[in-house]
């Protein structure tokens, strides 16, 4: 399978995928400060992620 990217015209669009990054990094990181469990829709369903201490991945999604 051959993934092709397109290349967005709009400079504030093409910033959008780097922008959700972040936002994804910053929730884990909440969510392993404050000890709660991480809202994530996964497969059609809503399920809770508990994110633990040592767990420092990053979003590569």
């Amino acid at each position: 399978m051959t993934i092709s990217k397109k290349t967005i015209q709009d400079p504030d669009l093409a910033k959008v995928e780097g922008a959700l990054k972040r936002a994804a990094q910053a929730a884990r990181k909440i969510a392993r400060d404050t000890g709660t469990p991480l809202v994530l829709y996964k497969n059609g369903q809503i399920v809770l992620e508990n994110v633990e201490k040592e767990n420092n991945q990053a979003v590569n999604e």
